[in-house]
Order: structure tokens, then C-alpha cells, then sequence
């Protein structure tokens, strides 16, 4: 029992079990200023956040699928009968570089007749409220 003990103290790897799966951030810091932001300019909408691009748009042929199913939007605002008014996407300096595959993911979610606005920064409440009339 004692060497049981002493192995599970000096080996504690081989006795517990390897994470594999760990919690992370839903949003960036950055991201939860915006979400913020579209709550004040918008109380009676529903804001929601990290929508995935296959709960917005969907085709019958897989490798069409392939292209999205993994591809997130940053924010869907939706009417009080949950109608998507607007799609947002907020790029922060990582979007640098990548205009040709940001403008393919408007592309794609304009195809299916939604309304995509960016922003780089945070704009006013009044902003938003003006952009999405």
C-alpha cells in the first residue's frame, strides 16, 4: 500500500487521467465592449453572439457545407420574432491580411440574403442605430 502511495506521489501522471478538453473566453475582451454596445443601441432587439455560419445558411451539396460549417459570425442582432435584422462582424487587427476571405464570408451569408456590416472599431450607439435603419 505504502508503494502504491509513493508511486502516485513521485508518477502522479500515470495515475490521473490527461485533460483533453478545456473552457475558454466566448468573446474577447474587445468583442464584449461591442456586444455591449449593440445592447445599448438596440434594447429591443436580441443580441447574440459567436453564431455559427451553419445556424444562418445551409445547402444540400456537402462540399458546398465544408466551405461554412466551421466558419463563425462575431454578432446576428435578431427582431422581437427572432427574424435576423443584421449580421456584424467586428475586425480587430487579426483581419489584416485577410480581406479576400472576409469578403467571401459576406459573400456567402449576403447570397442568403442577409445584411453583413463590419466595423474596426467600436462605434456610438447613434452609429449602429443609423447603419442598421
Amino acid at each position: 500500500m505504502a508503494t502504491l502511495a509513493l508511486g502516485c506521489l513521485i508518477f502522479p501522471k500515470l495515475f490521473l487521467r490527461k485533460q483533453k478538453f478545456f473552457a475558454k473566453r466566448v468573446i474577447t475582451p474587445f468583442e464584449s465592449k461591442m456586444f455591449h454596445r449593440l445592447n445599448e443601441a438596440f434594447p429591443e432587439y436580441y443580441v447574440l453572439a459567436q453564431v455559427a455560419f451553419s445556424a444562418l445558411i445551409t445547402n444540400q451539396n456537402y462540399k458546398i457545407r465544408n466551405r461554412f460549417n466551421r466558419k463563425v459570425t462575431d454578432f446576428v442582432i435578431l427582431d422581437k420574432t427572432y427574424n435576423v435584422l443584421v449580421i456584424i462582424e467586428l475586425d480587430d487587427p487579426s483581419h489584416i491580411g485577410k480581406e479576400k476571405e472576409d469578403a467571401d464570408r459576406d459573400e456567402m451569408l449576403e447570397e442568403a440574403g442577409y445584411r453583413v456590416l463590419r466595423y474596426t472599431s467600436i462605434p456610438s450607439a447613434h452609429t449602429l442605430r443609423q447603419d442598421i435603419k
